[in-house]
């Protein structure tokens, strides 16, 4: 499926816009969740701070009565779990808990040793050695003093978890509607930006195919509506400069017809005149009283030979000038080919040794006219014959090349130069000194007329093959 400039514009634009509202809601619930996590850690820091300095003299007294008051009010806290102190002997003096069971993924677990030092009681949180622990033995890295206990808090972390998933659902949100609202906004510019240019690109397609008389209508002020109306300008200057050629074109044409016209009358006149020079000399010794009867008979076959030599240069013409319509039967090609072989004769000088070869294949009956195929073979028979200059083969060969039907006449003659190849076929142009040059341009209308082509190679060894292919 072939997508439109617009579509592609649409759907760039949303994958765009969707990639950076993604990066966006990650980077911003990634920093909202680092605060607050942060934010969490320090109250969490400080409660247990503030627990451990209120028991650090029911410790050294091992008062379990004040310590349990004390975790107490600690546990009022709503995300404080649990609550153990242990003296520094690690005997669990208060062990008071909320009694709710939570994954290690929601809970965070404080570990922090009390020592008996002046430090401890100033209460700077930055002197503070807190540290979170799985492990209760597990010592700071410096000894501040007497160890006389250790506190432990849990605390849930539910309620971040919450704020967190709910910000984040905001967030995304968010995202999704300005990613509608982008997308919308992407569709609208692909309205009133990429329309225009499809119209003009239809407008454009519209006048390849013929249609001179397509316009634009012209609705916008700025650079789309400035390049709307310079196609209505082009297209009118497009039928302006096609009328001129059109024009130019019918004068140049019937130059061109009239100097054929001129040429073919010359070469008629030509062509005519040597056949009516001699049937007028024999006329004229016909009408002479002495003749003797041999020489009325030489002049009679003189006279007769001209008229059939008149009645084909007229059927050349004629073939030429207007040739009719195939009359299209299911014919086998070699039978014509064995038929123009049969009653071929070689052009004169009759002294000539040809040797026609014939390598017909195994081809399908086609649609052809027979008698203008027939005409077609003749002329090319006798062309090869002509460029035979004493002695030479004909090969005439028939073969299948997928769904056309090859029909190739090769000979052993003088051959054509590469230079004078695409001249061959046409009108009135011959190499030989006598014809008309109107075979082989009969021939190719003729191919041509049945939806086939004709060419012209060298024959290995010397020589020329024309080549017929018609479709089967």
């Amino acid at each position: 499926m072939k997508w439109g400039l617009n579509i592609k514009f649409i759907f760039i634009t949303i994958f765009i816009i969707i990639f950076i509202s993604l990066i966006f809601s990650i980077i911003l619930v990634y920093q909202t969740r680092k605060a607050l996590l942060y934010e969490f850690a320090q109250r969490g820091q400080s409660l247990v701070k503030n627990l451990a300095l209120n028991a650090e003299l029911p410790l050294l007294l091992e008062n379990t009565d004040t310590l349990t008051s004390l975790a107490q009010n600690l546990l009022r806290e709503k995300d404080v779990q649990q609550v153990r102190i242990l003296n520094e002997r690690n005997t669990v003096l208060v062990n008071l808990g909320k009694g709710r069971k939570l994954w290690a993924w929601q809970q965070e677990k404080i570990v922090y040793p009390v020592y008996l030092t002046p430090e401890a009681q100033k209460g700077s949180i930055d002197d503070m050695n807190l540290y979170l622990s799985d492990n209760r033995n597990e010592t700071p890295a410096q000894n501040q003093g007497q160890l006389i206990g250790t506190i432990e808090v849990i605390f849930s972390r539910e309620g971040i978890i919450v704020t967190l998933n709910r910000i984040r659902w905001w967030i995304f949100f968010s995202g999704g509607i300005a990613t509608i609202i982008g997308c919308l906004g992407a569709v609208y510019f692909s309205y009133t930006l990429i329309r225009p240019i499809q119209r003009l690109a239809q407008a454009t397609s519209s006048i390849a195919r013929g249609n001179w008389e397509e316009r634009l209508e012209v609705s916008r002020e700025d650079e789309l509506g400035a390049l709307t109306d310079s196609f209505n300008l082009m297209a009118a200057s497009l039928i302006k400069k096609k009328q001129e050629l059109e024009a130019s074109y019918r004068e140049l044409a019937q130059r061109e017809r009239m100097a054929e016209i001129g040429k073919f009358s010359m070469m008629i006149a030509h062509e005519l005149k040597n056949p009516i020079g001699i049937i007028k000399g024999s006329v004229d010794i016909l009408a002479k009283q002495d003749t003797s009867k041999q020489i009325k008979q030489t002049m009679i076959e003189y006279i007769q030979g001209e008229i059939k030599r008149l009645n084909r240069l007229i059927d050349e013409f004629l073939a030429f000038a207007k040739p009719l319509p195939p009359q299209k039967i299911p014919v086998d090609i070699n039978q014509i080919i064995e038929k123009v072989c049969t009653h071929f004769m070689i052009p004169e000088p009759a002294q000539k040794k040809i040797a026609i070869h014939r390598q017909l294949g195994q081809v399908p009956p086609i649609m052809l006219d027979e008698h203008q195929i027939y005409q077609a073979l003749l002329n090319l028979l006798t062309n090869a014959a002509q460029a035979i200059e004493k002695q030479g083969d004909i090969y005439v060969k028939t073969d299948c090349a997928g769904s056309w039907l090859r029909v190739a006449v090769s000979d052993t003659g003088v051959g054509i130069p590469d230079a004078k190849k695409g001249k061959v076929f046409d009108p009135f142009y011959t190499t030989h000194a006598k014809g008309t040059g109107l075979g082989l341009s009969i021939v190719k209308k003729i191919v041509e007329h049945h939806g086939g082509q004709i060419n012209v190679s060298d024959f290995p060894g010397g020589g020329t093959t024309f080549t017929i292919s018609l479709p089967i």
